[in-house]
Parts: C-alpha cells; sequence; structure tokens
C-alpha cells in the first residue's frame, strides 16, 4: 500500500507535495548532469514513498536507509540521499 496518486497530494498534506517538488527538481537536475534518465536514478515509486513518508529525521544517513530498504542501488544511495536531504531541508 502506497501514497495516494501525486495529484491529491497538495490537498492531503501540503509538505508531502512540497517535498515531491523539490525532489523531482533534484532528480531532474541530476538526470541533466550525469546524462542519465531520471528512472534510472531512482525508481519514481521509491521517490515519491520517500517524499510522502520521510525518515525522521529526514538527514542524509536517515534517507540513505530508507532509499536502500527501499531497493535502491548503492550509487543510486550516494548520490540521492545527501541531495534530498538538502532539498527537504529547504
Amino acid at each position: 500500500d502506497g501514497p495516494p496518486p501525486p495529484r491529491a497530494w497538495a490537498d492531503r498534506d501540503p509538505a508531502a507535495a512540497d517535498r515531491l517538488t523539490a525532489a523531482r527538481a533534484v532528480v531532474a537536475e541530476l538526470s541533466a548532469t550525469h546524462h542519465v534518465p531520471a528512472e534510472n536514478l531512482l525508481q519514481p515509486d521509491l521517490l515519491r514513498r520517500v517524499c510522502w513518508a520521510p525518515p525522521s529525521p529526514a538527514d542524509a544517513e536517515h534517507l540513505a536507509e530508507r532509499l536502500t530498504a527501499g531497493g535502491a542501488r548503492p550509487w543510486q544511495v550516494a548520490l540521492m540521499a545527501p541531495r534530498l536531504a538538502e532539498a527537504f531541508a529547504s
């Protein structure tokens, strides 16, 4: 059982919607920088799950644990966890 469709997030949990917007911007930036398709950086479902219910605290270490538990590869975790932590903090 996962999060609701992203189009419903703004009404159901505005903070989660903000996290998803920030996370998608990170993915788009890294995708362009590394010339890798966005969905290869992180499975879209895992990204949505982490944005909907982030770890507490949502720092790089705890995000790395959550991404690893969700099936992300080590290189994906190393690339994404610190950037998601920055995005979630702002």
